[in-house]
């Protein structure tokens, strides 16, 4: 299979294109700035440009069996109270762009996104409602509810993927669908993220649905 990871130079965009390439796949590096090589360099290649660009975006996933998208928007620090330091729509024209470079093919888009986002927002606890309200990722909220809405929109067979917070651990765990009973304050490390990545990918096809994961 040949795989497209949008936003690959990212923490775990990067942990998604090792993964993939662990598990035998084609792997195209799509993101603004270069990505560090990988081996086998036969099964990796990159395109770098811009990603709310529809005509890049179509170069980039040209003959790919699916694109996955792990582009967040970016702050000054790890601080959830630093400053945003990319567009307040980036999430939204990077979707758009990527609908439209799949068009009415076959690729099956997947997205990352948040849990919590969109009608799903007030089922969080009062206090991460609050964090949420006061911190930058306020934004990335409002700006993954604009993605989400658009893909749900377009013809394309897509799945949206929310996680809980990411951590930095060294662990990869299987994850499981918690839509009907996630928690704000559970956590996830992003090797665990890329790993249900790569399986919705290789095994879950479009689902048309955005699913909310967590730990078992």
């Amino acid at each position: 299979m040949k795989v497209a990871v949008l936003g690959a130079t990212g923490s775990t965009g990067a942990l998604v294109v090792d993964k993939l390439l662990a598990n035998g796949h084609d792997v195209v590096a799509v993101s603004r700035s270069p990505a560090l090589p990988r081996q086998p360099a036969t099964r990796f290649s990159q395109e770098n440009g811009d990603l709310t660009d529809t005509g890049f975006v179509s170069k980039a996933v040209a003959g790919c069996d699916a694109v996955v998208s792990c582009i967040g928007q970016k702050r000054a620090s790890k601080s959830l109270f630093a400053k945003r330091t990319s567009p307040p729509d980036i999430l939204r024209r990077s979707a758009a762009a990527t609908l439209n470079a799949i068009g009415s093919g076959s690729q099956h888009f997947v997205y990352l996104s948040a849990f919590g986002v969109g009608e799903e927002r007030g089922r969080h606890a009062m206090l991460f409602r609050i964090i949420l309200r006061m911190s930058s990722i306020h934004d990335a909220y409002l700006d993954h509810a604009a993605a989400e809405a658009a893909i749900r929109a377009s013809r394309v067979g897509w799945t949206i993927i929310r996680p809980p917070g990411l951590t930095e651990k060294d662990e990869e765990m299987p994850l499981i669908d918690k839509s009907d009973r996630w928690s704000s304050f559970e956590a996830i490390s992003k090797r665990s993220l890329a790993r249900f990545l790569v399986e919705c990918v290789e095994k879950r096809g479009p689902l048309k649905r955005a699913i909310t994961i967590g730990a078992f």
